[in-house]
């Protein structure tokens, strides 16, 4: 095992403890007050198109002209809803 020696010059060992401390303070305050993401929601074709008031046709054409992303999981098709209220929102601008 290679041990490494490290020289610190210009600061006490006092000094050297308090500045760790109050990082180390920044940091914990940074994670206490951080709030959580939200968890991602995926909702079925046919709750969104329920959402949105439109046929599992109309949904498939706007899937496929890219006005919503569609995400696959082995035969099942989902939407995000956030994407879905980015694209709503991205309407009415």
């Amino acid at each position: 095992m290679v041990q490494t020696q490290i020289i610190l010059q210009g600061i006490t060992p006092d000094q050297l403890y308090d500045s760790l401390i109050n990082r180390l303070d920044q940091r914990l305050a940074d994670l206490v007050n951080k709030p959580e993401p939200e968890p991602i929601k995926y909702l079925t074709r046919h709750e969104v198109a329920k959402l949105l008031s439109i046929s599992l046709v109309t949904l498939h054409d706007w899937s496929r002209k890219k006005i919503l992303n569609p995400y696959r999981l082995g035969n099942r098709v989902y939407y995000r809803s956030d994407e879905i209220d980015q694209s709503l929102k991205q309407i009415n601008q």
